[in-house]
């Protein structure tokens, strides 16, 4: 008889929507018109910005399925997020690398407040020890795929 696994990637997929959800419906309540796809690039600039070539971005944009957005839907949540004053150096064809605009912080910085007292008790009820495992695991799990999908071997 096998044994099931005890982390599966459908667990991470239901982990994923879930705080999405909640993401989502935080937002629309308390009135933002920031969407979460712009909360996502925010946030990825924030951790691990600036990049230095537009082209990373946007292929990292890309490949993050969750995003659900393409090449051209990348392009286009940019180019929407530059327009809004969050962001600079979006476009493909630009030779800075994109960064935070002081708007765009700020807009982080309101949304992490309005954020944070909803997100914190899913977290925080877990011991720091088993969510720093479980981020070592995500990580592992994360770079796993990437080389598979690559071809590359583990």
């Amino acid at each position: 008889m096998t044994t099931a696994p005890t982390l599966t990637g459908q667990d991470i997929a239901e982990a994923e929507g879930a705080v999405t959800a909640l993401l989502e419906a935080t937002l629309v309540a308390t009135g933002f018109t920031t969407t979460t796809n712009e909360y996502a690039v925010l946030r990825v600039l924030a951790v691990r910005g600036p990049f230095p070539v537009a082209a990373e971005l946007h292929a990292y944009l890309a490949g993050q399925r969750q995003l659900g957005i393409d090449a051209a839907g990348a392009a286009e949540l940019l180019t929407g997020m530059e327009n809004k004053g969050f962001l600079t150096g979006s476009a493909l064809d630009q030779p800075d690398p994109v960064e935070l605009a002081p708007e765009g912080r700020a807009e982080l910085g309101r949304l992490m407040q309005t954020v944070a007292p909803i997100t914190r008790p899913i977290f925080g009820g877990s011991n720091p020890e088993d969510l720093a495992t479980a981020h070592r695991v995500l990580a592992s799990v994360i770079e796993r795929a990437g080389k598979l999908r690559n071809g590359q071997p583990l």
